[in-house]
């Protein structure tokens, strides 16, 4: 630092403050400091810094399943935000594991994490209580847990859902078989409302039959859930799968089975994952804003670690319907 001064005509503490990006540096003095550290091919320590500062620029990212597209796309907003604002992302999948994530939580904590954005689990509640009581600022993102007193970013769940069935019941279809994720889960909780307070709204119910929830593998779960509807005497016109993933294990299952989608039956999803689009037929779903959210959650995370006073906030995220071509008119 001190070759860097001499070479810039700066005082250290100059050099400091640009490289630390704290306090006033003029422009003329920051460009000469820059250009004396590219001649002099200086790289700053890190690691120093992070400990002068109690920083380490490193956010925790602990999500459920990371290879399930809708975390994948979120880690990839996360990350690209975070990288933009000189921090460094820690990606860990828990994969709906106790011990998984307890085992991550305590190589968060070892890590001094500055922060952690984590899309919770059924067995989260005390992992982010062991955050908190370690002074580590917390985000809960897309699974929605009211009970605690933190920054939240969700996406509204029960009206996509709302939406997304009175388009089928618009289309006609009154016979609508339904498949979802584990119970635990706080988004397909108001998926389900949504569901329910549409149908009743339309004079409608859906049997207990015809709701099929679980926690196995989604596309395994999409799959094996449409061939037992479409194998009942009275098989639904239109299935509504409540992930993507769920959704394209329909289409499969419908394919396999000789059924035309939207002929046969209207397959429809939730979230738009990439694939959505790519799909024969392409799929119809309620859109998540999925890069949206990320961006928000690395906003709010960091906007605490710059003024920890501030007040939390829920940010929820509008959903919308995305008309394709795996639903239509009940024949």
């Amino acid at each position: 630092m001190k070759e860097v001064a001499s070479e810039a005509e700066v005082s250290i503490a100059t050099v400091s403050r640009v490289i630390n990006k704290s306090g006033y540096v003029s422009p003329d003095l920051e460009e000469r400091v820059q250009r004396a550290m590219k001649d002099l091919n200086y790289q700053p320590s890190s690691l120093a810094r992070s400990l002068r500062r109690q920083e380490t620029q490193t956010i925790g990212v602990l999500i459920p399943e990371l290879d399930h597209p809708f975390f994948s796309a979120l880690c990839f907003s996360i990350e690209k935000t975070l990288f933009a604002s000189d921090y460094r992302a820690l990606i860990c999948s828990a994969e709906e594991d106790r011990e998984k994530e307890n085992a991550y939580i305590e190589m968060l904590l070892r890590q001094r994490v500055d922060g952690v954005i984590i899309v919770p689990t059924g067995h989260s509640i005390e992992n982010i209580y062991r955050l908190l009581k370690n002074s580590v600022p917390v985000v809960v993102l897309d699974r929605d847990m009211p009970e605690l007193t933190a920054n939240r970013v969700v996406s509204d769940n029960y009206q996509g859902a709302y939406d997304g069935t009175k388009h089928l019941i618009e289309l006609g279809h009154t016979n609508i078989g339904v498949i979802g994720g584990p119970a635990y889960s706080e988004p397909m909780v108001d998926r389900i409302q949504g569901i329910r307070t549409a149908t009743e709204a339309n004079g409608l119910v859906i049997p207990p039959e015809r709701m099929i929830i679980g926690s196995d593998q989604q596309f395994e779960m999409g799959y094996s859930a449409t061939k037992r509807l479409m194998q009942e005497s009275d098989p639904p016109t239109a299935i509504f799968a409540l992930t993507d993933v769920m959704a394209v294990g329909a289409l499969h299952a419908a394919s396999k089975m000789g059924l035309s989608v939207p002929g046969d039956v209207s397959i429809m999803g939730f979230d738009d994952i990439p694939l959505a689009k790519y799909c024969i037929p392409t799929l119809t779903t309620i859109a998540q804003p999925i890069y949206e959210m990320g961006e928000v959650a690395v906003k709010l995370i960091l906007g605490y670690l710059r003024e920890p006073t501030q007040a939390f906030e829920t940010v929820r995220l509008n959903t919308h319907l995305v008309h394709r071509k795996s639903t239509a008119e009940r024949k």
